[in-house]
């Protein structure tokens, strides 16, 4: 049933993408102009998709949309405790033979990584943590001990690098983590706007880390003389991927408490 669960989520997170929403009103937009009596309702669907895909793909609006998640939570700062690991959660990657290292790993998932050793080196002492699985389509190796080659090949001594195989995406993650580092110093990296779900997701399973959001998608703009973008078409549908999945936790976790109460 957990595994059913888990697809159905996937499943829906991704139909409620921008782009996917897009092509559905357009497909019910054809069918509604096709009968004199809906046209009205057609060409209303027409304009509905027209402006979302302009919205998500303009980057000056999508932009302060997605700086008011992402400054929610302030970057690193190196204070007076002693760090004892710092965890990178989970990304995707794909193994293709042929393929560097650098190119199986998604961009997104290296920057995490790189941003890890960097706290990890300004921390004599800690610890790396890679989570993840091999993926909905079962790859040979898992996504931490993917990343655990690409931190060796940087520099980092094996012996320093803690790899958990199994957690598919971050409450899993966040159970793991509370149940084998509740009392440890733990600095948690993630891309800057899944950082408010991650804590979100991390409290709730009752621990409360050291936040180092990194990737940050929003930038500051010179003009609004810009035109629509798939760059900026990107970012917006990660911003909806973080809302969609910050609204299905907090429903599960409700659902939870209800169970509970009965």
């Amino acid at each position: 049933m957990d595994q059913y669960l888990f697809l159905f989520k996937n499943f829906l997170g991704h139909l409620l993408m921008p782009v996917p929403v897009t092509l559905l009103l357009l497909l019910w937009a054809t069918l509604l102009l096709l009968r004199r009596k809906t046209r009205w309702l057609g060409v209303l669907s027409v304009m509905l998709a027209t402006a979302l895909l302009a919205v998500t793909s303009y980057a000056p609006l999508n932009n302060q949309i997605i700086a008011q998640l992402e400054t929610q939570i302030p970057t690193y700062s190196q204070d007076n405790r002693e760090v004892d690991y710092v965890a990178v959660l989970g990304n995707w990657h794909q193994s293709v033979a042929e393929q560097p290292i650098t190119s199986e790993i998604k961009p997104s998932g290296i920057i995490r990584l790189v941003e890890g050793i960097r706290i990890y080196r300004m921390n004599p002492g800690s610890k790396l943590i890679f989570t993840g699985f091999k993926g909905a389509i079962a790859d040979p190796v898992s996504y931490p001990e993917k990343l655990q080659e690409l931190a060796i090949a940087l520099g980092v001594p094996e012996n320093d690098i803690l790899i958990f195989n199994g957690p598919r995406d971050t409450a899993e993650e966040a159970d793991l983590l509370a149940s084998k580092f509740a009392d440890t110093t733990l600095v948690v990296v993630t891309t800057a706007v899944h950082m408010p779900r991650a804590l979100y997701l991390l409290h709730r399973a009752g621990i409360k880390p050291i936040p180092a959001p990194t990737e940050h998608l929003s930038k500051p703009f010179k003009s609004w003389f810009i035109l629509p973008s798939g760059s900026a078409l990107a970012n917006g549908e990660y911003w909806a991927h973080e809302q969609i999945g910050l609204i299905w936790a907090k429903l599960v976790h409700k659902v939870e408490k209800e169970t509970s109460n009965h």
